[in-house]
């Protein structure tokens, strides 16, 4: 009887001609379950623990690349970062975004904010004396016993901000947008001329009589 001869090849082949020519039974099965192990591949533990590894080295260097919230600009954390009772006096914040941030009694003094995003923000109680907001966008901003004395709000966006009991003496709102009523009320405060501009309160409100 002829010899059948066996020639490497791959994992494979060489199984599935030793299971034709396997003159024993029992050394066949166990051929047979590790040819069908070699060719299914990894388990299903290997695949899961490699994936798992994977994605735990994204999320690591997902910590490494996304900039956490203390590594903001000091003074200007953006989207509804807390600011409360904050002393940023006398600074340029005009690169800056307080957009809903919370600003209770944050005091800006004498700092320049124009062009400023202030949009929904809670200022409740916060000090602009003196301080530029040209372009300045403090539209749904709670301004509630906020105090603007001598501050320049020229071109400034105020819709729908809640201004209530105000202090706006000395302050220049040329250019600045208000509804009839908002307009009624802050002239009804309204006085001084502003050290700045030189506008009066008052005309730059453009209050009657003025």
């Amino acid at each position: 009887m002829t010899k059948a001869m066996l020639t490497p090849a791959s994992s494979t082949k060489s199984c599935n001609v030793h299971k034709a020519f396997q003159p024993h039974r029992r050394p066949v099965r166990v051929l047979a379950h590790r040819c069908a192990s070699a060719e299914q591949g990894p388990s299903d533990k290997t695949v899961a623990g490699s994936a798992l590894k994977t994605l735990t080295a994204l999320l690591a260097a997902g910590a490494v690349l996304l900039p956490h919230a203390s590594m903001a600009v000091s003074g200007g954390g953006g989207l509804g970062t807390p600011h409360n009772y904050e002393d940023l006096s006398n600074k340029d914040l005009r690169k800056n975004a307080y957009t809903k941030a919370e600003l209770r009694q944050t005091n800006f003094s004498g700092s320049d904010l124009s062009g400023v995003s202030l949009f929904g923000a809670l200022a409740k109680g916060a000090n602009f004396k003196g301080a530029t907001l040209r372009a300045t966008d403090l539209e749904s901003c709670d301004l509630e016993d906020a105090d603007f004395t001598n501050a320049v709000l020229e071109g400034a966006q105020v819709t729908r901000a809640g201004m209530k009991n105000i202090k706006i003496t000395g302050s220049d709102w040329t250019d600045v947008a208000l509804r009839k009523d908002a307009q009624r009320a802050l002239c009804a405060i309204a006085s001084g001329t502003n050290p700045k501009t030189g506008v009066d309160t008052r005309e730059s409100l453009m209050c009657p009589g003025s």
